[in-house]
């Protein structure tokens, strides 16, 4: 059998999301997004539109997928990973790269893009910690608690301006 001598080049895209954090009286929660039948559960994220910068992309996608207005505490760093999609004219590989944010809820209610998600909702830190279907996203969810519990045991006293 000869070996191939030209292999599909792999298609890059850029995409931007928010790992969400809101103190209630049930503790931390984390909000996530379902797809695929409610198989997999997941961190709100998507395409970095032209000119934009990752947060803002990651802000918009949060607002738009889930109905949560949040902001911005802190750049999370990136994650990469690989599939193959199956085109007419044979599989086509891509390399996505997702920038991740630490955020704060803002205000809204869950209500989801239907035209990309399927449910959106608050779970529990830890709970979200178990139920995130990519281990990636766990670890940079694991990655934006550190990071919390950091910035709320060095925040000032109540009354005092807080940092973002």
């Amino acid at each position: 059998m000869p070996i191939p001598t030209h292999l599909p080049r792999s298609r890059r895209v850029i995409s931007a999301g928010g790992v969400v954090l809101r103190e209630s009286s049930k503790g931390l929660e984390v909000l996530c997004i379902t797809l695929k039948q409610g198989r997999v559960r997941s961190l709100p994220k998507g395409r970095v539109e032209a000119k934009e910068r990752y947060a803002e992309t990651a802000l918009r996608e949060v607002r738009e997928e889930t109905g949560i207005e949040a902001e911005v505490l802190a750049p999370l760093g990136k994650i990469r990973y690989y599939f193959t999609v199956h085109e007419p004219e044979g599989p086509s590989p891509v390399t996505k790269e997702v920038h991740y944010f630490l955020m704060r809820y803002r205000s809204g209610h869950p209500k989801p893009q239907l035209t990309e998600v399927e449910a959106v909702g608050w779970l529990p830190a830890q709970e979200a910690l178990e139920r995130l279907s990519y281990k990636n996203e766990r670890e940079m969810l694991h990655k934006a608690l550190e990071i919390f519990a950091h910035l709320k045991a060095t925040s000032p006293s109540p009354g005092e301006e807080a940092l973002p």
